[in-house]
């Protein structure tokens, strides 16, 4: 009958105080936008985000370059960095897309790393 008592008392104790065990979740999003009269744009944006896996940071870059021909250069470059654990492991992944056009032809490029490892790698072009 005692341990009946103990038991329910434990979990009773437990049951209340699991909000105090609940992991600190926070967001924060910058995002910063540059353009000027010739075409040319540049925008990073960045999030990063805690919570009970661990810390995220979202990170993306784009850039586009117009010259006075018409010609561009257009790049967007993204990581994700997920820090897990008391060791801190970090997962990370990027990415790299260009577009390039050049006299009217154009070269598109993808390449994708994870945790600095080439996955993926592609180049293409054709006339516009």
């Amino acid at each position: 009958m005692n341990k009946t008592y103990i038991l329910l008392a434990s979990v009773a104790a437990f049951t209340l105080s699991a909000p105090a065990f609940a992991a600190d979740e926070s967001m924060k999003t910058e995002t910063k936008i540059e353009k000027d009269s010739k075409g040319n744009y540049d925008e990073k944006d960045k999030t990063v985000t805690k919570d009970a896996s661990g810390k995220t940071v979202d990170e993306k870059k784009v850039d586009v370059d117009v010259d006075a021909k018409g010609n561009t250069d257009k790049t967007v470059k993204t990581k994700h960095v997920h820090s897990k654990g008391l060791l801190h492991k970090k997962d990370k992944v990027t990415t790299m897309d260009t577009e390039k056009t050049k006299d009217g032809q154009m070269t598109t490029t993808h390449e994708k790393k994870v945790d600095g490892k080439t996955v993926e790698s592609t180049t293409e072009t054709a006339p516009k």
